[in-house]
């Protein structure tokens, strides 16, 4: 029986600029917005993020989503940015610079659209305003002295086999922040494309050291999305140093 495989790694470009950011950043941006804050997580923001380093061009950071084997799969997706509208964005780095949120004019569903959502065949935004909801932005402490200097980064890297398919993904990019901790970004299977920014692993630990003690009713396969598929998965993950 032959196994369909589909190869989600990133490209050698994307991989480039993953190491790039071994580095001092001056700012880390993030796209205000409704799905912000996960009431059910609180410690986790879903959005596209923009690592802005010292030297170099900064960097998005969100998901790639492919259809395939009846569910979506995902990658992280790293993208470079000459220009960026930094007003547009909040602040991980200076909590107070919460950004801007944007209404869709009258030819879309109403709503509000997230400002750093990708634009292309969208309708002209309204005008623009303060996201006003507490969970549309970032009010936790400044993260400027953990993340201001990255000591090293890896790449998260998911083996899955099925029974007739398989695949590998590069899902996130963990960082070694200055003050000793760790953090990560995780791509997820959205409509959306954003990405999960964790600040400390909390649960996702276990994807991150094999050592850490279980927590009930949490699995590998739960944390990287996959939880409600039927099929008997064999799943396997690896960290890579950039």
């Amino acid at each position: 029986m032959t196994t369909r495989a589909i190869d989600l790694r990133l490209p050698d470009s994307e991989r480039d600029l993953a190491a790039t950011l071994t580095s001092a950043w001056r700012d880390f941006l993030y796209a205000p917005g409704p799905g912000f804050i996960s009431p059910l997580d609180p410690g986790s923001y879903r959005s596209s993020f923009v690592v802005v380093p010292v030297h170099g061009p900064a960097v998005r950071v969100s998901s790639l989503v492919v259809p395939a084997f009846c569910g979506d799969l995902c990658r992280l997706r790293l993208e470079p940015l000459e220009r960026y509208p930094s007003e547009s964005f909040g602040s991980f780095f200076e909590p107070a610079r919460i950004g801007r949120v944007y209404a869709l004019t009258s030819d879309r569903s109403a709503g509000d659209r997230s400002a750093g959502a990708r634009s292309a065949g969208a309708p002209s935004k309204g005008p623009a305003r303060a996201p006003e909801r507490a969970e549309w932005r970032y009010e936790g402490p400044a993260l400027a002295s953990g993340l201001g200097r990255v000591g090293g980064v890896r790449l998260l890297r998911e083996r899955v086999r099925g029974r007739e398919f398989s695949w590998e993904a590069d899902r996130a990019v963990v960082f070694a922040s200055g003050d000793g901790g760790e953090c990560l970004l995780l791509s997820g299977a959205e409509q959306s494309e954003n990405a999960l920014f964790l600040p400390s692993p909390g649960l996702f630990r276990a994807l991150l050291d094999a050592s850490a003690p279980p927590t009930p009713g949490v699995t590998a396969r739960d944390l990287l999305g996959y939880g409600e598929w039927s099929d008997d998965l064999e799943i396997t993950v690896e960290l890579l140093p950039l």
